[in-house]
């Protein structure tokens, strides 16, 4: 009786026991499972070493072209000893080959910054097998990337804003100075001139919108003179054919001894000009010996006067008789001119 009670008693604990362990490893499985983590499909454990992980976790997916296909198992600093990480990930694809020059990338699957690790497929034939390491890398997220492309402009407007402050200290120094009480008057003169230009602008207007017609006109002149130039092209093209006929013409012509001759001549020009400011020659005195023109004048003056008195005094030069009348003498110019002469003589004779 004792001994079926205790064959009893070990069947229920053995029972008992046997489930545990089962829940245990179902248990196991199942967050396993939940994880992502297939222990029942062919899986093979890759390695990475990188100096910073960003935040990548056990159980952070690893993808290829975007599919999952496999997550972070373990997360330790290397053997190394300089602080670098060692991360093991499982790829569970059976039908996947993964390059061995493939590259693990850490990268923010969303905006949340959730880190995974992407995978580059390399070029190489050969392929990664169980416990190999992958080359590894770590991509900007989105913060670092933001701020890479917002340093710039946090330097220009640190720049601008120090730019404006110097602007600031500049304007406060020109308001606080002396100088600035005629800035009132020279605003004022700023504003007339303004004015002035306003006003001359506006004549400017009103001057084109007068002589529109004339503008109008001219350009239709000009218009006529490009047809007219259109229509006499063949003429032009003749005058200038002509032109050119021309050219050969001269170019045929004996230029050199054309030009000798003609300075020659200037020698001789110049040779005859020489002479005639040197007085040589009969008309180099005439050029330079004014005694001709006082003679001339001279002379003037003295038929000048015996006109005159041919016209005062007739009955001198030619004896006509009028019944009888003698002629009564008149003093002519000339005569008047003599007696001053004589009388100024005679002054200077008794002064002196």
């Amino acid at each position: 009786m004792s001994n079926e009670v205790k064959k009893t008693t070990i069947s229920q604990e053995f029972k008992i026991g046997t489930l545990m362990i089962l829940g245990v490893i179902l248990l196991f499985l199942g967050i396993n499972y939940l994880k992502g983590m297939n222990p029942f499909s062919k899986q093979i454990h890759l390695y990475a070493v990188y100096d910073r992980i960003e935040g990548l976790a056990i159980s952070n997916p690893v993808l290829v072209n975007g599919f999952k296909v496999g997550q972070v198992s373990n997360v330790t600093f290397s053997s190394k000893g300089d602080g670098s990480l060692l991360v093991e990930f499982t790829i569970e694809e059976a039908k996947l080959k993964v390059p061995i020059d493939s590259e693990a990338r850490i990268y923010s699957s969303d905006l949340f910054g959730t880190k995974a690790i992407k995978i580059e497929p390399g070029i190489t034939k050969s392929y990664a097998q169980q416990g190999d390491t992958l080359l590894s890398s770590v991509e900007m997220d989105i913060t670092s990337a933001v701020r890479k492309e917002l340093e710039p402009l946090r330097k220009k407007t640190e720049e601008l804003i120090k730019g404006v402050d110097d602007i600031l200290v500049n304007m406060k120094a020109v308001f606080e100075d002396d100088a600035t009480q005629g800035l009132p008057s020279a605003f004022e003169s700023l504003h007339r001139t303004v004015i002035t230009l306003e006003n001359t602008a506006a004549n400017l207007d009103g001057l084109v919108e007068e002589n529109r017609a004339v503008f109008k006109n001219v350009m239709s002149n000009v218009d006529a003179i490009a047809e007219n130039l259109n229509d006499n092209n063949k003429q032009i093209n003749n005058i200038i054919k002509n032109f050119s006929n021309l050219s050969d013409s001269l170019v045929e012509v004996d230029i050199t001894s054309t030009l000798s001759k003609a300075d020659k001549a200037l020698v001789d020009i110049t040779q005859i000009t020489d002479k005639l400011n040197k007085g040589e020659g009969t008309l180099g005195k005439l050029l330079t010996d004014d005694s001709l023109y006082q003679g001339l004048l001279i002379s003037n003056t003295e038929v000048q006067e015996l006109l005159d008195d041919i016209q005062l005094n007739p009955w001198k030069y030619v004896r006509v008789s009028l019944f009888g009348r003698k002629q009564t003498a008149k003093m002519s110019k000339g005569d008047i001119k003599r007696m001053e002469k004589m009388i100024r003589e005679e002054m200077d004779k008794l002064e002196k």
